[in-house]
């Protein structure tokens, strides 16, 4: 159809569409740049040969840092291990996320200032900071330690540094305030009329929880556990940091590869394997969403 022998409103319509389309050029272009072109490179990288006196042999094809993946028993054993993390860090950063959640959506005035200001502040602290401070809270002379043994409930302190406890505890100081922010969106759409509602059927304040609260909070702890899982299976800076050398996730294995075997086909191919899993989880929650009758906006 020409511009010229449209009426004054399909004109107006056909205005709009080319304005909506120029509109999502620039984001197109921006996931081009950040996402495609470096993934793009990243599967060209994992697709090469492996060397031994360079990083990788340039114009090479080959699928050896694949196969070497998938026959490696130490490989899997590490993937086990990150797989495992994830799951363990998302489980307990949901049961937080949704108390807290829950006691901000309750509080009023200050106390729930207070509590979102605790959230907010966290959320945009720099990773290391609060790693240095999970390190002062809960080393041996720390002050969880300082509090248990001073009050007289334990003889000795806990070791909560240096170990898988202090690698999970690292990361739940990273993946946590997402996650609440993620439970409380919802928390706050609830409608307190069906609260009133369920006291007025006689629901104690457990079973209305249950009956109204839970089957409502369900999306956001579908988003939050998303949100932590994809935090924690390329966990990096906590493990590191807070384990002990035992506690190598696929993000330390892929920064060994990259920086001190120099083996960056492997190193890329482990990466977009954790990739793979993160938009697996990705499907997962969207499929849940979509069956649980929230609008996905497909």
């Amino acid at each position: 159809m020409s511009l010229a022998g449209a009426t004054p409103g399909r004109l107006r319509r056909a205005v709009d569409d080319r304005s909506a389309t120029l509109l999502v050029v620039p984001l197109l272009l921006f996931d081009l740049a950040v996402f495609v072109v470096p993934f793009g490179y990243l599967l060209r990288i994992a697709l090469s040969e492996r060397a031994t006196a360079q990083a990788y042999v340039e114009g090479s094809w080959s699928v050896e840092s694949f196969t070497y993946l998938a026959t490696a028993s130490n490989v899997h054993e590490l993937f086990a291990f990150t797989l495992g993390f994830a799951v363990v860090a998302t489980v307990v950063s949901l049961a937080v996320s949704l108390l807290y959640a829950y006691a901000m959506w309750r509080a009023d005035g200050a106390l729930r200032v207070v509590l979102t200001a605790g959230v907010l502040v966290s959320m945009f602290t720099a990773i290391v900071v609060k790693l240095f401070a999970a390190v002062l809270v809960y080393s041996p002379n720390g002050l969880v330690n300082d509090l248990l043994v001073g009050s007289g409930l334990l003889a000795e302190p806990l070791l909560l540094v240096n170990n898988g406890v202090g690698a999970l505890l690292g990361q739940l100081y990273v993946i946590v305030p997402y996650s609440v922010l993620a439970v409380y969106s919802v928390l706050a759409t609830i409608d307190e009329s069906l609260l009133e509602a369920a006291r007025d059927l006689g629901a104690g304040p457990i079973r209305t929880v249950r009956a109204v609260v839970v089957p409502h909070v369900v999306p956001g702890l579908l988003v939050g556990g998303v949100i932590s899982f994809t935090w924690s299976i390329g966990a990096y800076a906590a493990p590191l940091l807070i384990g002990s050398g035992s506690e190598r996730t696929a993000g330390i294995a892929v920064s060994d590869f990259l920086l001190q075997q120099f083996d960056w086909p492997v190193a890329a191919a482990l990466g977009l394997v954790v990739t793979a899993t993160v938009f697996l989880a990705l499907v997962v929650t969207w499929l849940a969403l979509s069956r649980s009758g929230v609008d996905t906006g497909v």
